[in-house]
């Protein structure tokens, strides 16, 4: 599998034309997460959102889940976690976006070790009126049936673990007919025979978070989804290789959820190779033309970067590009650099519950736009700067060969720009008065203008020539 030789490479047509200015500070206009992508519970005060709510109501909701009992947290295991009355939802920001959300096999785990008779594995079903799973060695009929099959089946609750048996039920306080599964206890309510209350789910959710005490410790009500920041560049100059290259990177961003005191880790966001969808396209690396992966994914973690700045999150690694880049020149020190697997732009959740990501590719407007919502503490940035010294001027053109180019034809694909020492410094004030300083330093060398040429065509004198691309 292929993997980006420079992810911050710069595909043709790059530098052409300056972008339109991206957002420097958290914009009057804020466009809402799509598809109402947040739920509040004021009965216990807390919030889903994104992915995990997506599942939650795909799936059934508060009838087949119950309510949220925590946020989502990290649990000591070092696995994301949000904890429901009647389930457990898991959140595995590394996997792909459709694969990212599960239910803990909750009825497995609290049935562990359990040899009597209603858990011992069958070769067949005793009765030919009762679904046998092969796979499980167990039977599924009746009301546990229907209610298994009409509730999201086998995705929600996973194979039948047990036979049907009868045993004391801790929510009612009576014996109850019973029923394991893998991510569920399903039990028969004979007083409510026809009605919708005919078959309930215990609340393993809850029997799990009292087990665990970092749970336990995250029930305390929690704020309103509120938005934190945003911004916006364009790449309205960009190829379709950067265009497709921008869209796979930012869907792998997109829905992204950052428990409090985590770190985020761009490079660590997916499958950056043709594998995944990403394309090759030509490229200046080292001063060279070369064919490359990826080109487009530094627009991504800058724009990130710029979101996650104005809102006032901790930036914990950010390192700039070597040169000014027309895409981000409107706010000059103001990128991030992307280089797998070396250099990462990463970034600290300090608020007091998660942060969400959304990510919007528009392709008819050719803007990139990030934003992010969480639990606002009030905090406020604004900026300082750029503050630009020691300018320094670029150097002769250079210019190289290009075999696959028309006859007499010359491309400029870098208009040169001059190095310069820049500092950008954000400020915080935070909701108790308190106030910090974080410089983005920066030292930008100069980028000569580079040309490629085709057959019949000799440079000019004065220039430096590259050996011819291969």
């Amino acid at each position: 599998m292929r993997r980006l030789p420079l992810v911050f490479a710069l595909l043709l047509g790059l530098l052409l034309i300056p972008a339109a200015p991206a957002t420097a500070a958290p914009g009057s206009i804020v466009q809402p997460a799509p598809g109402n992508a947040f739920a509040f519970f004021p009965e216990t005060g807390h919030n889903i959102g994104m992915p995990i709510k997506s599942s939650f109501e795909a799936n059934g909701g508060v009838a087949t889940f119950g309510m949220p009992l925590t946020e989502l947290i990290v649990d000591a295991d070092g696995l994301q976690v949000q904890y429901f009355e009647r389930a457990r939802f898991e959140f595995r920001p590394g996997a792909p976006p459709g694969a990212r959300v599960s239910i803990t096999r909750a009825g497995a785990l609290l049935s562990a070790g359990r040899a009597d008779p209603p858990f011992q594995w069958l070769a067949a079903s005793p009765d030919p009126e009762r679904t046998f799973f092969p796979e499980a060695g167990h039977t599924l009929g009746g009301a546990f049936g229907w209610f298994w099959q009409t509730h999201g089946g086998l995705a929600t609750f996973g194979y039948p673990i047990s036979e049907e048996f009868v045993e004391y039920d801790q929510t009612s306080g009576q014996e109850r007919l019973v029923q394991y599964f893998e991510r569920a206890r399903f039990v028969y309510q004979p007083e409510n025979a026809g009605t919708a209350d005919e078959v309930t789910l215990s609340p393993l959710g809850r029997m799990l978070l009292e087990q665990d005490p970092i749970a336990l410790a995250a029930t305390a009500p929690a704020r309103p989804i509120e938005f934190l920041g945003e911004a916006s560049t364009s790449f309205s100059t960009s190829s379709t290789e950067r265009v497709t290259n921008i869209a796979r990177a930012t869907a792998l961003v997109d829905g992204y959820v950052v428990p409090a005191g985590a770190e985020f880790s761009f490079i660590a966001t997916g499958d950056f190779s043709a594998a995944n969808g990403f394309v090759e396209g030509y490229a200046i690396v080292g001063g060279r033309l070369e064919r490359v992966l990826g080109g487009g994914l530094c627009q991504v973690s800058t724009t990130l970067f710029r979101a996650v700045s104005n809102a006032g999150l901790a930036v914990t690694r950010r390192v700039a590009h070597s040169h000014i880049v027309y895409f981000y020149d409107d706010v000059i020190g103001f990128d991030a650099t992307v280089f797998t697997p070396s250099v990462d732009f990463r970034w600290r959740n300090d608020t007091a519950g998660p942060v969400y990501i959304v990510g919007i590719t528009d392709t008819a407007n050719a803007r990139l736009t990030f934003q992010l919502y969480g639990s606002s503490d009030g905090r406020s940035v604004r900026y300082e700067g750029p503050v630009k010294k020691n300018w320094k001027q670029p150097g002769a053109a250079v210019w190289q060969y290009d075999p696959g180019l028309p006859s007499g034809a010359v491309r400029q694909l870098v208009h040169g720009r001059p190095g310069v020492d820049v500092t950008l410094t954000r400020i915080i004030t935070f909701p108790n008065g308190q106030v910090r300083r974080d410089p983005y330093v920066t030292r930008y060398t100069p980028w000569e203008d580079f040309f490629t040429y085709g057959p019949g065509v000799t440079p000019p004198r004065g220039v430096t020539v590259l050996a011819p691309r291969r």
